[in-house]
Order: C-alpha cells, then sequence, then structure tokens
C-alpha cells in the first residue's frame, strides 16, 4: 500500500506574496509516523513538504498523481491557516483520484473533526490527538477493508455518508517504544532557520523531541488540551542515542520543539550533563519559561551547546497574564533575563502576546516599553488569535463574544484597537527597540567575543549589505506574528 503524506504551506502568504526565502522547520510529526509505519512493514511512503520547497499547488497535485497512492495524510495546523491549504490540495486530489482516503491530521483536525467531515465531503477521515498508532491500525483496516469504527482515535464518514467519532486513544506513556522519526524522506529537502532572507544558524539543522506535553495551561495553548496537560518524556539514554544518531547524519544544529523542554529543570540538567558527557557538540536553540529559570539550569544548558534561548514573557500587565493563566508575573521575567544575559548564551529571544481580549492601546505599548527594559537580544511580538482547542476560544464562544461557525477553520484576532493602528505601532516598537545607542554597542560586544555569533554574522555579511533585504527582514517579522504564518 502506498501512502503520501503532505505538509501544506501555509495559505499561499509565502508563495503568493514573495517570502521563498522563509525557513521552515521538519514535519517531526509526520516522520515519526513514517518511522512508525516503516517498523510494521509499511515501507511504500513520500512526504511531499509544500511548506519548506516552496512549490506551487500544481506541482503538489502532480507529484500525487505520479506517486498514485491509496492514502494521502495531510498536516493540518489551525492558526497559520495551513488547515485551509490543506483543504484546497485535497479537494482537487478527490476530483482526479475520488477512490483515494484522505486523512487530516494534527491540531486542525484533532479540534475541528466533526465540522471538517460535515463541511468537507472528500475528507474521510481525521485522525485525533497523538497519531503514529492511530494511523498505523487505519492503515491496517483500510488495507484490509474492515471496519473502522474499531480504531479509537479517529473521526470517519461511514458508508451511509453518517460522521461516527470513535472512542478517544489514550497517550502514548512511553515515548521510549516509538522509533526515531524517519529523516530518509527530507536528506534532499533543505530546512533551515531563516527569516525574511536573514540566516539565524548555519550547518546542518534540524528539529529534535525529548518530551510531549505540558503541565500548565496558559490560555493561548492548545497543547494542554491535546495532551490532557500531561507531560511524559524519553529516557535520557533514548534522548542521547537519538542525538548520536542526528551526528551520524551530518546535523549540527538542533530546535528542540518540545511542548515545555525544562517542565522538569532537574531532568533537563540530567540531559544536558550527559550531552556533555558524549561529546555531542551540538549547537542548539530551545524555549523556556521564566519562572522555570535558574543558574544552575542555564549554566548546564549552555556548556550543553545551547546558544538561543526563546524565553516566554508574554506581557507587561499582570492582568493579561493572569488572563491567559500564564502563572508568572513581569518581575520573573525581569530576573530570568538577567539570569540568561550573566551567563554565556549567546541570543536571548523575548516573545510576547499582544491583543488579548479587552486589552488597551496603552497596555500594549506598556509592553513594548517593558521589552526595551528587559536585557534580550531581540523581542519577538505576536498579535493574539483565538482558535479552537484553547481555553480562550471556549470561553469567548461560550459568552457569545465569537462565531465558532465563522471563525472554526482560521481562528479570530481579539484586538480592541484595530488591526492597522497595532500593526503601525509595532513596527515603531521595532524601531524604537533597535534604535539604542546603548543596545547597539552591546550588541557589537557579544558579537565580538562570541564566535557563534560571528559565524551567524558572516553568513548574514551578503544579505545585511543591502538596506532593501532589511527592510524586507522587518516586514517579513511584522507580517509573521501579525498574520500567523
Amino acid at each position: 500500500m502506498k501512502i503520501c503524506f503532505v505538509n501544506p504551506a501555509p495559505v499561499s502568504y509565502i508563495i503568493e506574496r514573495g517570502h521563498e526565502t522563509s525557513g521552515a522547520y521538519p514535519p517531526l510529526g509526520i516522520l515519526s509516523i513514517v518511522a512508525y509505519l516503516k517498523s510494521k512493514g509499511y515501507n511504500r511512503n513520500i512526504l511531499i513538504d509544500q511548506h519548506a520547497t516552496k512549490i506551487p499547488t500544481n506541482q503538489v497535485l502532480k507529484k500525487i498523481k505520479q506517486f498514485d497512492p491509496s492514502i494521502i495524510g495531510f498536516n493540518s495546523i489551525t492558526d497559520i491557516n495551513m488547515g485551509v491549504q490543506a483543504v484546497k490540495i485535497a479537494r482537487r486530489v478527490k476530483k482526479f483520484n475520488p477512490n483515494v482516503k484522505i486523512v487530516f491530521g494534527n491540531y486542525h483536525a484533532t479540534f475541528n473533526h466533526d465540522r471538517l467531515l460535515e463541511k468537507y465531503p472528500f475528507i474521510d477521515i481525521c485522525v485525533r490527538g497523538e497519531a503514529e498508532l492511530t494511523f498505523h491500525e487505519l492503515v491496517e483496516m483500510i488495507e484490509r477493508e474492515g471496519d473502522l469504527r474499531d480504531v479509537r482515535g479517529i473521526t470517519y464518514r461511514d458508508s451511509k455518508g453518517n460522521i461516527k467519532i470513535n472512542q478517544q486513544r489514550p497517550l502514548i506513556e512511553d515515548l521510549d517504544t516509538l522509533p526515531f522519526p524517519d529523516r530518509s524522506l527530507i536528506q534532499n529537502i533543505e530546512y533551515s532557520q531563516n527569516y525574511g532572507g536573514l540566516n539565524a544558524d548555519y550547518g546542518m539543522f534540524t528539529t529534535i523531541q525529548s518530551s510531549r506535553g505540558c503541565t500548565f495551561n496558559c490560555g493561548f495553548c492548545s497543547q494542554s488540551k491535546l495532551t490532557n496537560q500531561q507531560w511524559r518524556a524519553k529516557s535520557v539514554d533514548r534522548v542521547i542515542e537519538e542525538l548520536q544518531y542526528l551526528k551520524e547524519l551530518g546535523y549540527s544544529n538542533l530546535y528542540w520543539v518540545d511542548d515545555n523542554f525544562t517542565n522538569k529543570p532537574k531532568r533537563t540538567i540530567e540531559l544536558c550533563r550527559a550531552i556533555r558527557k558524549n561529546n555531542l557538540d551540538f549547537i542548539w536553540i530551545s524555549e523556556q519559561r521564566v519562572d522555570l529559570v535558574s543558574r544552575d539550569l542555564i549554566e548546564n544548558m549552555q556548556k550543553a551547546g545551547c546558544r538561543t534561548i526563546s524565553l516566554g514573557i508574554e506581557s507587561a500587565t499582570q492582568r493579561i497574564i493572569d488572563y491567559f493563566n500564564k502563572q508568572i508575573t513581569p518581575k520573573m521575567a525581569l530576573d530570568a533575563a538577567k539570569i540568561i544575559t550573566k551567563s554565556d548564551i549567546d541570543f536571548l529571544i523575548g516573545t510576547f502576546v499582544i491583543g488579548a481580549p479587552t486589552e488597551t492601546l496603552t497596555e500594549i505599548k506598556k509592553t513594548f516599553a517593558f521589552a526595551r527594559q528587559l536585557e534580550i537580544d531581540f523581542p519577538q511580538f505576536h498579535i493574539f488569535g483565538a482558535i479552537p482547542g484553547t481555553e480562550v476560544w471556549d470561553d469567548l464562544v461560550e459568552s457569545g463574544k465569537i462565531d465558532p461557525d465563522k471563525y472554526w477553520e482560521t481562528g479570530v484576532k481579539t484586538l480592541v484597537p484595530s488591526l492597522e493602528v497595532v500593526e503601525n505601532e509595532m513596527k515603531q516598537a521595532y524601531i524604537d527597540f533597535m534604535n539604542r545607542p546603548k543596545f547597539l554597542l552591546k550588541q557589537i560586544f557579544k558579537t565580538i567575543k562570541s564566535i557563534h555569533r560571528l559565524k551567524i554574522l558572516i553568513s548574514n555579511i551578503g544579505f545585511l549589505m543591502d538596506i532593501k533585504n532589511v527592510e524586507r527582514f522587518f516586514d517579513f517579522t511584522i507580517n509573521t506574528w501579525t498574520h500567523g504564518i
């Protein structure tokens, strides 16, 4: 049986609006599903990664026709409109191959499974939640023309056209039982941390996951509902084994895509020490909660190869932080940033969420000013959008403030000020952040001292020499974190 997986481009924004130089991360979920299928004897699989390769939809369809699969699995995510693009491709596929089984997975399919099947008759099945075991059982059942009602974790349309919602599948308890993601499917695809033409890495880049889930319940995140606030981790030995495998493949630059990499700091420290003990000299990035930062943790991360930390600061207003149930304070952010800055971490990125329901322009500007107060190297301002699967979405629907029938496919911005006003303020906030003599001198000094920073600078010399490229980078930054791609 031939199985095709499609990773759609976020709704044509990248391709149609000229941001073809933006980078992309490997679709680790798909690669994990393929690895599991191979372990069960299903070896005829291909991946069409439109997001990374930037190929137009006609070429995606041509590749599907040439491969002629029995099943097509689509990666679908709501807040970057990948689900909308998946629908566009699936509709056209069914026209030339009505017998192929169209399967949707990931967040969009998990939280909108019934709506997708009700609206789009060409979608046959939605896989809800973790997909490795579910997809394998689904493939087996389709191959032998069995009854899909026995496959846990799916929503499907039966022979009479009725939508059936099967029992939910429990989470995978022991992640060590899963094979490593199958990167043979991406050996000819270049992935990178490239933002509007600006490289944020060098060398062969990939992602890795050492744990799944998060014990926190932030209102803007759907991960807690997807994994029932359960955090599960691979053993340190298993992670080291995977890192050794990645080293053999030639990778040198990693991004940990764990939902909460430092959920248990002691375990993270143990992992970092094991990385050093095994001489695994990767350069890597991770995300970090401000309330889990400690000198011991950051020191061990840095010694194990961490060069960049993305710190979730969110807002300068406690009311907004509490609305999102983040369980932190602005002071925690200040303290965490100071600890990281005093370490030898090369880059500290602060991430912020603006545009919460009822948030005023004054409060938004307060967050912009707070970013300049913090000792960070660069801010990322994200304009909030409510999406299915989050607590904020549920609250807004229950209170009648948004119409789920209108926005379930794309999510919705909840700004009090107009989007145009906030975009203009955001552009000015980036200018104000960068246009500080003391800050610029500090960045120059840090770059002179850091081999890592110097290598990144050298890799971007040609790009930075053209002012139009710099303007394009900031345009990309604004549009990416405003429109959600």
